[in-house]
C-alpha cells in the first residue's frame, strides 16, 4: 500500500478555508488590515516618533535639519520661536551619539503640535557602516588632528546628515529648509542704523569682504581699481577705523558691476517691505514676495549672523516681550539683547545656509563637492556654492548666491548664552582663546536689538497659556542637560 503523506497547510491554504466561511470572513480581513497597520507604523517608526501625518498645506511652511548634543536646556525656546515665526512645521533631529541626554522626550511633547511633524534620527537612520567606520577612525587620528580629532569627525557626521536630511524633506515635498544650530534664530534682516553703511554696489567681492570686516586677499582682486580698499581692510576689522568710503570712486562701471547695482536696487525696495517680527511669518513673506528678486532667481541664500552677548538686559525692558506669569529671563532671545557691530566677520563669523530643497538635484553643489574629503567640509556653514569662502565672489558675473549685509532678506541671530549653559557643552573649539566664553564676549563696541522681542506673545496667544508653559518647561534650565534634571522637570 502506498504511503500517503499528510499534508501540512499553509497559510495560504488556510486563510482560503476562513475566507470561505463567511462566520470568519469578517474577522480575517480585519485581522489582516490590524497587521498591515502596525507593520507600516513599525517602518515609520524608524524614521520618526509618534505624530500625525503632515497635511499637503505644511509643504509650504518651514522645515529645518537639526544635529544636536546636550542641548535641551536651549532646545524649548528655539522650537516655540520658529514653530511661531516660521512657522516650522518639520523638523529633522539628530543627536550626536556622545550625547549626555537624548532630546527624545522634548521632542514627544512638541510632536504634533498644530501639524508640527517631527522625525528624530539615530546614526542607523542615516549613517552607514562605512561612513560609520570612516567617522570613528577620523575620531581616534589624535596623531593627524590632534585635539580636534572630536571634532573632524563631528564635521564628517554633520555632512552625511545635511546631505541625507535634504534628500529627504525633498522626497516628502518640502521646501524652505534651514540649518542652523539650537543657539540661533532665523529672523528678518530690516534696515537699521547699526548695520554697515553705504552698502558698496561696485564689485561683488569686495562689497561682502569690506562689509563683513573681512581681510581681503588682494592677490584675488584682478581689478586694479579696487585694490584702494585693502589698506582699510584690517584697520576696520580691529574696529580702530568706521568704514568712510572716498567720495573720488570711478564711476564708469564694467557691465557685471551695473547689473549688481540694479539688482541690489530691486532687493531694498523687498527689504523696504520687510514685516516685523509677529506680523507676518517667513513663509507667509516668502510666498507674497516670490515674484521678485531675489525669489524669482535664487533658490537660496548665505545669511548673515549677528553674534549676541552675555552681557544681560534690563529686566523691566525684558519684560515688555512677555505676557503675564512667564519669566522674560527664561529666554535667551530676551534677556540678551547686546549685539557685535553687523557685518562685522570679527566677531559675527561666517553665516549660514537656508534653502529651497525642492530645487535640490545630485548636481547641486551639497551633493557634488561636499563628500568627507573635500575642502568643503571646512565650510559647512556655506551649502550653496562651490569653493572656500573667501573665494566665493571672484566670479565677474556677480552671480553667486551670497548676499552681503545689506541686501539679506533674513539674518541668524546667534547667542552665546549664559556662562553656566555655556561651559556645560563639550567643545574642544572652546579651548582656544577666540572661541571661550570670554573671546565670546570681547567686542569692543555693543548695539541693542529688539527684533525679537515680540515673539513669545505671538507664541503664547496662538497655543494658549497653559499649553505654552508645557512647551516651554526647562527652557534655559541647565538641569535639562541630566537625566535627573530632565525627569524632575518634566514630571514636575
Amino acid at each position: 500500500m502506498p504511503i500517503v503523506r499528510k499534508r501540512t497547510p499553509t497559510i495560504m491554504t488556510t486563510w482560503s478555508y476562513l475566507l470561505r466561511r463567511p462566520s470568519m470572513r469578517w474577522a480575517c480581513l480585519s485581522s489582516l488590515i490590524l497587521f498591515g497597520s502596525l507593520y507600516n507604523l513599525k517602518a515609520v517608526q524608524k524614521y520618526q516618533t509618534s505624530s500625525p501625518a503632515p497635511s499637503p498645506a505644511a509643504s509650504d511652511d518651514l522645515s529645518a535639519c537639526l544635529l544636536i548634543k546636550d542641548d535641551n536646556d536651549r532646545l524649548p525656546e528655539w522650537l516655540a520661536h520658529h514653530f511661531t515665526t516660521g512657522p516650522l512645521r518639520t523638523l529633522i533631529v539628530a543627536s550626536d551619539p556622545h550625547s549626555h541626554v537624548f532630546p527624545t522626550e522634548i521632542l514627544r511633547r512638541w510632536n504634533g503640535t498644530d501639524g508640527l511633524v517631527i522625525h528624530e534620527w539615530r546614526d542607523e537612520d542615516y549613517i552607514d557602516a562605512g561612513e560609520r567606520l570612516q567617522i570613528d577612525e577620523t575620531v581616534a587620528d589624535v596623531e593627524t588632528h590632534g585635539d580636534q580629532a572630536p571634532l573632524r569627525g563631528h564635521q564628517i557626521r554633520q555632512i552625511i546628515f545635511i546631505k541625507r536630511c535634504f534628500w529627504k524633506l525633498r522626497e516628502m515635498g518640502r521646501t524652505w529648509t534651514m540649518h542652523i544650530d539650537t543657539d540661533e534664530y532665523l529672523t528678518f534682516n530690516p534696515g537699521s542704523e547699526h548695520e554697515p553703511r553705504p552698502p558698496l554696489l561696485f564689485h561683488p567681492y569686495v562689497e561682502w569682504a569690506v562689509q563683513s570686516n573681512y581681510r581681503l586677499n588682494m592677490d584675488k582682486i584682478k581689478n586694479v581699481r579696487i585694490k584702494q580698499w585693502g589698506a582699510v581692510g584690517q584697520k576696520i576689522e580691529e574696529g580702530a577705523l568706521q568704514y568712510d568710503p572716498p567720495l573720488n570712486i570711478d564711476d564708469r562701471y564694467t557691465p557685471a558691476e551695473k547689473n549688481w547695482q540694479r539688482r541690489a536696487e530691486k532687493i531694498a525696495q523687498v527689504r523696504s517691505r520687510l514685516p516685523q517680527v509677529g506680523e507676518m511669518t517667513i513663509m507667509e513673506f516668502i510666498r507674497r514676495e516670490k515674484r521678485h528678486v531675489p525669489f524669482v532667481d535664487r533658490h537660496g541664500f548665505f545669511l548673515p549672523r549677528v553674534l549676541f552677548s552675555s552681557k544681560l538686559s534690563n529686566r523691566a525692558v525684558a519684560e515688555r516681550g512677555v505676557p503675564p506669569n512667564f519669566d522674560a529671563f527664561r529666554f535667551d532671545t530676551l534677556r540678551f539683547r547686546h549685539h557685535a557691530p553687523m557685518g562685522m566677520m570679527l566677531h559675527n563669523k561666517h553665516g549660514k545656509s537656508f534653502l529651497d530643497v525642492s530645487q535640490l538635484t545630485k548636481e547641486s553643489h551639497i551633493y557634488r563637492y561636499m563628500h568627507e574629503h573635500s575642502r568643503s567640509i571646512m565650510n559647512i556653514h556655506n551649502l550653496l556654492v562651490e569653493g572656500r569662502l573667501n573665494e566665493m565672489f571672484l566670479s565677474e558675473e556677480g552671480r553667486k548666491t551670497i548676499l552681503p549685509f545689506n541686501s539679506a532678506l533674513f539674518r541668524v541671530h546667534h547667542y552665546v548664552g549664559s556662562e553656566e549653559s555655556f561651559n556645560a557643552k563639550e567643545d574642544t573649539r572652546r579651548n582656544l582663546d577666540k572661541y571661550s566664553f570670554a573671546g565670546r564676549n570681547s567686542f569692543k563696541i555693543l548695539y541693542e536689538d529688539d527684533n525679537l522681542c515680540s515673539w513669545v506673545r505671538a507664541f503664547v496667544s496662538a497655543v494658549g497659556q497653559k499649553k505654552a508653559k508645557y512647551l516651554l518647561a526647562g527652557a534655559a534650565d541647565p538641569a535639562m542637560n541630566t537625566k535627573e534634571g530632565l525627569a524632575k522637570i518634566y514630571l514636575s
